[in-house]
């Protein structure tokens, strides 16, 4: 589905390969889901700059020119993802599930959204 929902937590890290991550926990803010949480990464790495620009624009940022970026930007702002289930084997061979955002599944929240406080 989709949900309005508010950048709770933003956790630096690294990928494996070298590049640097954020680790996002997002809020989901009203609802039947209301405070459930979703989780996604934003890598920082040539590839995925343009996704890096996507959730930036879509929590309000202006991304028209270089930003100096960093978490305390993008706390406790807003954006409208798109989530789908995915499922998956765990380590120990049990098929689970869990929420997924695809690269393109984020939008920037509208005045119709609810709790949206323009």
């Amino acid at each position: 589905g989709e949900y309005v929902c508010r950048l709770g937590d933003v956790e630096p890290d690294i990928t494996r390969s070298g590049d640097a991550m954020w680790r996002l926990r997002w809020v989901v803010e009203s609802g039947e889901f209301a405070g459930r949480l979703l989780f996604d990464n934003l890598v920082f790495s040539a590839k995925a700059m343009p996704r890096v620009k996507l959730v930036c624009e879509s929590c309000g940022l202006d991304v028209s020119g270089a930003l100096d970026l960093e978490p305390a930007l993008l706390l406790q702002k807003r954006a409208r993802i798109a989530t789908y289930v995915e499922e998956y084997v765990d380590d120990h061979g049990t098929t689970k599930a869990r929420n997924r955002i695809p690269w393109h599944g984020y939008s920037a929240a509208t005045e119709g959204d609810a709790d949206c406080p323009f």
